[in-house]
């Protein structure tokens, strides 16, 4: 009994070391070479504080920075990629709240090329004092969105919202025990694997891994797009409330511009902003004249980068003006 016990103590030792040797040699090659995934889970994990909350998980710590994928990204005091904001809202000030996940948040941009920044610039150019307050968050879907917007979006005073809508946004809200967060957030090694073994339950790894994790998340009444369509709806009738306009911006999959696949997902979002009364602009007209990887962060990363950010908001800015904002 003794030496079995002795056997199973060696062994655990052994896969531990093992372990350890792993992470510290994954850790040391990506310090050298970093990629994509790597990245987004230190930010994850340096950026982002658990909350207990199953409405909404997880946010931006307040005033902390860091370099991610060669860009900085500090938060201010609210945990928004941002400058400190005012409040009360300066006299005179005309006040836009940038709803999103790591696509509004400028994943892979300076933060003076990001779409709320250029947009700000725009305006501030040919509209008066404008200010575009940048709310997105990494991994966010729209209900967290909407709920990140009631909990500290709502006393900013916004004269407009407006939500970039990415097609995964109808993902369910995840529900990360503390636990596991710490040792996630801890090591890169079990991260990766348990997000390996989530994309292979989910469908990744088929003939066209996309099309069937889209139109499985999309399926009319289920979890993720039931609190999608109620938080939308939610969000109009808030900006309704207070006076302030509702925009929606479809960002399509910029993996496949060219004869665009993803069709129903635009249908949804652009349908689900009509019967909420709100405005809505589809990207993939702006996007799709050019090359999808020239409009990539990386090789490795589809995220928008500086020229996408641009077109973004030049995009933006016209619909603003063609509503007469500013005016």
């Amino acid at each position: 009994m003794k030496e079995a016990l002795k056997n199973v103590l060696l062994s655990c030792i052994s896969a531990l070391l093992c372990l350890l040797l792993g992470e510290a040699v994954l850790r040391g090659v990506k310090h050298y070479r970093p990629d994509y995934e790597f990245e987004m889970w230190r930010y994850a994990s340096e950026l982002k504080q658990p909350l207990p909350d199953a409405a909404l998980p997880f946010h931006h710590f307040p005033n902390r920075e860091g370099r991610y994928y060669g860009v900085e990204i500090r938060t201010n005091s609210m945990g928004f990629r941002d400058r400190e904001v005012d409040v009360p809202k300066p006299a005179g000030r005309k006040r836009i709240v940038l709803l999103g996940d790591s696509m509004a948040l400028g994943w892979g941009v300076p933060f003076d090329n990001t779409v709320a920044k250029q947009l700000e610039l725009m305006l501030n150019k040919t509209r008066g004092d404008f200010e575009v307050i940048n709310m997105g968050t990494g991994n966010y879907n729209s209900a967290m969105e909407v709920e990140l917007y009631k909990r500290k979006g709502l006393g900013l005073d916004a004269n407009m919202v407006v939500l970039l809508y990415f097609i995964n946004d109808t993902e369910p809200t995840p529900s990360p025990s503390p636990w596991s967060y710490k040792i996630l957030s801890r090591s890169y090694l079990i991260a990766r694997a348990v997000e390996s073994i989530s994309e292979l339950k989910s469908g990744y790894g088929s003939d066209d891994p996309l099309m069937r994790h889209y139109r499985k998340i999309y399926t009319p009444g289920s979890a993720g797009e039931a609190a999608c369509r109620a938080a939308i709806k939610e969000l109009a009738g808030l900006c309704k409330d207070r006076g302030a306009e509702l925009l929606i911006v479809n960002v399509p999959d910029l993996r496949r511009l060219k004869n665009y696949p993803f069709s129903f997902a635009a249908k949804y979002i652009r349908d689900l902003a009509a019967s909420s009364g709100a405005s809505f602009i589809d990207l993939l007209p702006v996007f799709e004249p050019y090359a999808g990887e020239s409009l990539w962060v990386s090789p490795e990363d589809p995220h928008m980068n500086i020229k996408a950010n641009s077109l973004a908001a030049g995009a933006i800015y016209k619909e603003l003006i063609s509503e007469g904002v500013g005016q």
